[in-house]
């Protein structure tokens, strides 16, 4: 395995902040929004830390199928699918935004949390464990 780099280093503890941010709002019956907004935000820092680990360009994207798809490409032993990405992108991104023609979006927050949960597991075992 690839040392970290003090950059790479840094992409985790940041992932590692978004993930306890989820945490303490969660627990304190925080909006689901802003819960997903931080899992979504640490799944990507930790896709990012990983790309980087790998010495893989990481665009400036915060689309998760994307950066899962360069994680595959890099190691065909990588898989997400992309449902749950999606899944985990729309209640992050879409549902921050009001849209007066449709009706308040229902965030399944259980769903959310066990697929940031999963991937967040994942990419942290490819990581060494570091966060």
């Amino acid at each position: 395995m690839a040392e970290l780099t003090p950059l790479v280093e840094a992409w985790i503890r940041y992932a590692d902040d978004d993930w306890h941010d989820s945490q303490i709002l969660a627990s304190a019956g925080g909006n689901p929004r802003s819960i997903c907004f931080h899992l979504q935000q640490c799944i990507e820092k930790l896709f990012k830390a990983e790309l980087m680990r790998m010495e893989v360009p990481v665009p400036k994207t915060h689309n998760l199928r994307e950066l899962s798809e360069l994680l595959q490409q890099a190691d065909a032993g990588w898989s997400a699918a992309s449902i749950d990405l999606n899944r985990l992108s729309l209640a992050a991104v879409d549902f921050r935004y009001p849209d007066p023609s449709e009706p308040e979006p229902d965030i399944d927050l259980l769903l959310i949390q066990s697929i940031a949960a999963d991937l967040r597991g994942r990419l942290l075992d490819r990581l060494g464990g570091n966060c």
